[in-house]
């Protein structure tokens, strides 16, 4: 039985690298910066592509990704990056996948609410804010019509 104890040591010391990395904290999107160039941007967002490659369910790496679409986007239509033009529909997909894989993940929701506003989707808009605001009540209040 002591036999397997260092070979259980080694493994656990083996395998936390990979947890670890598993777990590790996703950076925050830069907003801070003018991404004008494409290549600029894909390199900011390529630490949310790898955790989404890493893990498809990690919802905080498709917010992440959506955010950053979203960011982008805006800066296109601010004439700052004309690369982007195409990002909102990407930003959808993403924000949209977040909110589905955490359903109560309100950064999440209210970037996805701004995004649908910016798409035109009001109904759909709507309904998710009818939805976040009954998550929030406390139980035994009145739900929205």
């Amino acid at each position: 039985m002591r036999a397997l104890r260092p070979f259980a040591l080694v493994v656990v010391l083996a395998l936390l690298p990979t947890v670890a990395a598993a777990q590790a904290p996703l950076p925050v999107f830069d907003t801070g910066r003018t991404y004008s160039q494409e290549a600029q941007f894909q390199r900011a967002i390529q630490p949310y592509q790898a955790a989404i490659s890493a893990d498809a369910r990690n919802a905080r790496a498709h917010y992440w990704l959506g955010f950053a679409y979203l960011y982008a986007y805006r800066l296109y239509r601010g004439g700052l990056a004309p690369f982007a033009g195409g990002y909102l529909p990407r930003a959808l997909t993403s924000l949209r996948q977040a909110v589905q894989l955490d359903g109560g993940f309100v950064p999440a929701i209210l970037a996805l609410h701004d995004a649908l506003v910016l798409s035109g989707l009001h109904e759909e808009a709507d309904a998710l804010v009818k939805r976040l605001l009954q998550q929030s009540r406390p139980p035994g209040q009145y739900t929205l019509p």
